[in-house]
């Protein structure tokens, strides 16, 4: 998943789950107003919820350290070549080596910190 901020109008991203929280929460506080005073309310709402969005995930991008990550998989190392001549009466083989080792476990080597996806 990617960190998606949305748009000053909260129709996407954060900014739309932000902005859809601030209905269920807020909307009720609206009850009585008319409709066309509501909608200046709830166009600063959309804009509150943008900018909220846009700060968490700017923070995020620049401060998030990643921890105790690991990974894993299996490493091959191919082998080809031959042996050397040794002397008067020596002579070479070709060697041509597949080595396998599954499941190795690597441990993380960095805090992560400008790794999230943007």
């Amino acid at each position: 998943m990617t960190l998606l901020a949305g748009d000053i109008n909260a129709s996407d991203g954060m900014a739309k789950a932000i902005y859809d929280q601030m209905i269920v929460v807020l909307e009720p506080d609206l009850e009585g107003l008319a409709e066309d005073a509501k909608t200046p309310i709830r166009d600063n709402w959309k804009k509150l919820a943008f900018a909220i969005a846009k700060g968490v995930i700017s923070h995020l991008e620049n401060n998030l350290e990643i921890d105790q990550v690991k990974t894993g998989g299996s490493v091959y190392a191919s082998v080809s070549g031959s042996t050397a001549a040794g002397g008067a009466d020596s002579h070479s083989h070709s060697v041509s080596l597949t080595a396998v080792q599954n499941n190795v476990k690597w441990n993380q080597t960095s805090d992560g910190i400008g790794k999230v996806k943007k």
